[in-house]
């Protein structure tokens, strides 16, 4: 293998593909990216067995060949070499790195080693904005659960299909105490439904990848979703993200969403924000719990804590009150999340009491989102 580059475009491909990888006492070689020329361009490789990434790096291949290194010492030492042009050539002694008189040889393992890549026939895929799915995922993702106990709330379930005669993506997360949905729209194109379960750590990945693709690899700001039987393949440019799917079915949750309240606040969100925060130093330890008392008279939502080593706290913020006065309990670190998630000036709270969900939207409904938060019941 004999292959030139310039330094940018090593790091940038590096950057794509490096952070899958890490290391496994069973299987060293999980811990390499493997190099191979691709009709006179190099195609990097890394995977943990649960999600692939491949990148096409421009350059000029002279000899063909394929190699695996160590991901984070060849990008540890990429990043420190100087800008202009990088030769990679594969000798008997490993790989052969040189840059402005810089020689470097980095031993590796055989390309045979590497786990098997799948070849998948991907089938017609849906175009999503690279800038809409990037936000929607940030917005979601965190609501996934870590327990193991249900692995289909271990996930992003995605939903495509058409809603209101409009093509569009769902995405919806759960850990059974809060919920996270965000739609966007679908690129031009067939609107053919389909539901699958990701992994919420194969999302972040995506995320993390669509976040820190640059324009100068070439491409579009388009990505392209194709799913086949048990498999996910998100392409942007030359980056590929491959991730398996889990299996099962997600639970129905717009079931769960209530339809009609009996209280409605329209309040600023960094200053809920910061009343929750400052609620949150006094919360009881294990609970986290902070106290929200509607008040449609004084048109104020007051943020509460108590605890007997710590002390207590009270905030009251001014907004737009409506309906019943109420008063519902919940855990600050879930309505952090979402407050968070939101970007706009003011949000929505929706109530009917303190035994039933409490949603929170974006206001004005600037974006197709909602986030629901389940009590604690006294």
């Amino acid at each position: 293998m004999k292959f030139a580059c310039t330094q940018e475009n090593l790091i940038q491909g590096l950057t794509m593909v490096s952070h899958v990888t890490g290391k496994n006492v069973n299987l060293p070689i999980l811990g390499n990216v493997l190099l191979k020329t691709d009709h006179g361009n190099l195609r990097m490789s890394a995977t943990n067995l649960e999600i692939a990434v491949n990148c096409l790096v421009r350059g000029k291949a002279d000899e063909e060949g394929e190699y695996s290194v160590p991901a984070k010492l060849l990008l540890d030492y990429v990043s420190l070499l100087p800008s202009g042009k990088v030769d990679l050539t594969l000798t008997d002694e490993g790989l052969e790195i040189g840059s402005n008189g810089q020689e470097t040889v980095m031993k590796g393992m055989p390309a045979s080693e590497f786990p098997l890549l799948p070849k998948l026939a991907k089938g017609e895929g849906y175009s999503l904005s690279a800038t809409d799915l990037k936000r929607a995922l940030s917005q979601v993702t965190f609501a996934a659960s870590t327990s193991e106990s249900r692995p289909e709330l271990m996930g992003v379930a995605c939903y495509f299909g058409s809603v209101d005669g409009k093509a569009v993506a769902t995405f919806a997360a759960t850990d059974s105490y809060r919920l996270a949905e965000r739609r966007i729209p679908l690129g031009a194109g067939s609107v053919r439904e389909s539901r699958s379960i990701v992994p919420a750590r194969s999302m972040l990945e995506i995320s993390r990848i669509v976040s820190s693709y640059r324009d100068e690899m070439a491409g579009g700001e388009d990505v392209i979703w194709t799913f086949t039987d048990n498999q996910l393949v998100v392409t942007l440019g030359n980056v590929e993200v491959v991730t398996r799917l889990i299996e099962g079915s997600f639970p129905p949750y717009q079931d769960i969403i209530p339809k009609a309240f009996r209280t409605e606040a329209v309040l600023q969100r960094t200053e809920l924000l910061k009343a929750v925060r400052a609620a949150s130093l006094f919360s009881r330890q294990g609970l986290f719990d902070v106290h929200l008392t509607f008040d449609p008279d004084a048109g104020t939502c007051a943020i509460a804590s108590a605890d007997q080593g710590t002390g207590k706290t009270k905030t009251a913020v001014k907004g737009t009150v409506t309906g019943v006065a109420n008063k519902v309990t919940l855990n600050f670190r879930y309505v952090n999340d979402g407050l968070s998630a939101m970007q706009t000036d003011t949000v929505r709270i929706q109530l009917i009491d303190d035994g039933n969900p409490v949603l929170i939207l974006p206001e004005p409904a600037s974006e197709a989102y909602r986030y629901l938060v389940m009590p604690i019941r006294q």
